[in-house]
Order: C-alpha cells, then structure tokens, then sequence
C-alpha cells in the first residue's frame, strides 16, 4: 500500500529554511507585542517634582525613642545642617534625601520664610 496523501509546504521544505521562517515570524511577534508597552512605560512614568531635602531616618534602622520623636519632625536643607543637628550625642541614624513640594518648601526655607536658618521644626512651624 502507498501513502498518496500530498505533504504541505511545510513539510517539503528544507529545515534551514523551515526554522528562518519561524524565527522571522517570532521577532515580528515579539517586536508588535512590546513596542505598545515601552511605549505605555514612557507615557506611566511620572516625573517627581520638588526640591531635595535632608532628614534623618528612623525606618528600616534601629532607633531610640528620642531619635524617633526628633526625626519625624525635623527637615534639614543641608546634609551638614543634618548632621550637625541630631537627637543627641551617639545618634547614628543615617541621613537620606526625601522630595518635598515646592510650595511646603518656599514656605519654609524661601525668601522670608519660616525657617530661614535651613532647620525646620514641623512641631513648631504652621
């Protein structure tokens, strides 16, 4: 008995040629599938405004009880101003950058501010 069915294309062609073919068709895939996310990716990502200040932390560090009252409250316009200004003697906590709005910040350290010496007190301030 002989098989008469007909082979596909596919089937007859050799495998070089076979594997091209399905590699171009992936990259294509692929290359539609992720050019709408990057493109999602750039539009999602917003861009933080603010200016740059100083505080020490308490999260993720062991801190005393003095240190924790001090830091919540204090913001600092310099790292030295920051370091210079701790809870007491042995504080090691460590210093970090947060982004303040740039209105909360003229308000304290701009022209005729709250708080012109670079030190803010947020316990004293309104």
């Amino acid at each position: 008995m002989t098989d008469t069915t007909p082979l596909s294309a596919a089937e007859t062609m050799p495998p070089r040629r076979r594997f091209l073919q399905i590699l171009a068709v992936s990259v294509a895939a692929a290359g539609a599938l992720g050019a709408p996310r990057e493109a999602e990716a750039r539009r999602g990502k917003k861009q933080l405004t603010g200016v740059l200040v100083h505080r020490l932390q308490t999260r993720k560090h062991y801190s005393c009880n003095a240190c924790k009252k001090h830091h919540k409250a204090m913001v600092f316009l310099t790292h030295a101003l920051a370091d210079q200004n701790r809870a007491h003697k042995g504080c090691n906590c460590p210093i970090i950058r947060q982004l303040m709005p740039k209105k909360q910040f003229k308000h304290l350290f701009g022209k005729g501010g709250v708080a012109p010496g670079g030190i803010a007190d947020l316990r004293k301030v309104s």
